[in-house]
């Protein structure tokens, strides 16, 4: 079988990109293909299921009859073991190919491995709907549970834990939570919430072995520490699903496929999309990989359009928003530009900002309890404003950011 437009991955993106193109073409052939066995489901949500705010069914966004409707083949469970560019197939485990006239590699990623086989029933993640329910039937028998990392799904693994009525350790690389993020002050503002909710963090520390004592799980830190736990909660981040093209003409770059600002590969007609994709980015000038799922969607519907001919740039400031712990977290942008950030905190009111600069040119920023400068934040870094002349004001967090007038 020969498909117009073949997609490989049955997350957000790949489902927007089909989606979309059925919606331009009401006679094409689309088909998905996905290693997962479940329809497609909303990563995001996991967190609120396992928290216990919503049922399970809806974590899921489509059913069959969805697909059906929109005539898109769906092939689930399929393993795809390699792409011939040149004759333009797809090879797949069960000894089938799949034919296609333009290709979208939406492949995402999965959890960085973390720890030593003979520890995996102590290790718990939380990428898919399996891991969701596994914590989730573990929960209750938790009693001494250590996190480790800290990304944004290190910070919901706190917040189920302090949820469920349990004080987790924290153990984390840098020398505070975020570290990548926020400053110091910005690292003691939330230091001084964890703690509050009871929260016990260990900094500049990871878990070098794990040893039984006395019926007891130790795990033993590269500063001497010795941690009792019974289970261990891992937010590290995730690898890139790039395997499938390693050996093709297909281009990686630093962490992903490389595409340019039409989300198109090196090899015509194929493109990648979602967390998979490292693009052009036209506002920044530099090659991005956004891992949250309101790229992944925006991706996955110009992936849909530019396949279908209709063909203009993918150019969107990314962000990702978090309420955990009684706090708002905020990531717009590029917040890589370290060397070069103002940073701007009320502490007696949990307020803070930081805002990156390169060049003089706003590039992204991180807030705390601050959502309502998003908006504006995200304009000026799209119009790449310069903020040199407000550089003094910006330092007093009173200062009203949103006066800075969006020009370009």
């Amino acid at each position: 079988m020969t498909y117009d437009y073949l997609i490989i991955g049955g997350g957000i993106t790949g489902v927007t990109a089909a989606e979309t193109i059925r919606e331009q073409d009401s006679h094409a052939r689309i088909a998905i293909v996905s290693e997962e066995p479940h329809l497609i489901y909303s990563r995001v949500l996991l967190p609120s299921y396992v928290k216990k705010r919503i049922p399970r069914d809806k974590v899921f966004l489509r059913n069959a009859e969805d697909f059906t409707k929109n005539r898109i083949d769906l092939h689930l469970q399929e393993k795809i073991t390699r792409i011939d560019t040149a004759y333009r197939e797809i090879f797949l485990q069960n000894g089938s190919t799949l034919g296609y006239e333009k290709l979208l590699i939406a492949t995402g990623g999965k959890p960085h491995t973390w720890g030593k086989p003979e520890d995996a029933d102590l290790v718990y993640q939380l990428q898919t709907i399996d891991d969701a329910e596994r914590l989730l039937q573990m929960l209750d028998a938790v009693k001494q549970p250590i996190v480790v990392g800290d990304s944004f799904i290190g910070l919901e693994f706190l917040e189920i834990l302090v949820l469920n009525g349990i004080a987790p350790a924290l153990i984390v690389r840098g020398d505070h939570f975020f570290s990548h993020f926020v400053d110091p002050t910005g690292g003691k503002l939330i230091d001084d919430q964890f703690r509050h909710k009871g929260i016990t963090p260990y900094y500049n520390d990871v878990i070098a072995a794990i040893s039984a004592e006395g019926g007891l799980h130790i795990a033993e830190t590269r500063t001497l520490k010795k941690i009792p736990f019974d289970i261990i909660c891992v937010g590290v981040g995730i690898e890139r699903s790039v395997d499938l093209v390693q050996g093709t003409e297909i281009k990686v770059g630093k962490r992903g496929i490389l595409v340019n600002e039409f989300l198109e590969t090196n090899v015509p007609g194929i493109f990648a999309g979602g967390d998979v994709a490292e693009y052009y980015n036209g506002i920044s000038g530099t090659y991005r990989i956004e891992g949250n799922w309101t790229n992944a969607v925006l991706q996955g519907k110009r992936a849909g359009l530019n396949m279908t001919g209709v063909r203009e740039p993918f150019r969107a400031v990314g962000s990702y928003s978090i309420t955990s712990l009684g706090f708002h977290f905020t990531a717009i942008g590029d917040c890589s530009a370290h060397e070069n950030t103002i940073v701007r905190i009320d502490p007696l009111h949990k307020r803070y900002e930081r805002l990156f600069l390169r060049e003089g040119i706003l590039t992204g920023a991180f807030l705390i309890n601050q959502f309502q400068d998003k908006p504006h934040i995200a304009q000026l870094i799209e119009r790449q404003t310069n903020m040199a002349p407000w550089r003094e004001q910006l330092k007093d967090l009173a200062f009203d950011i949103h006066t800075i007038p969006v020009v370009g």
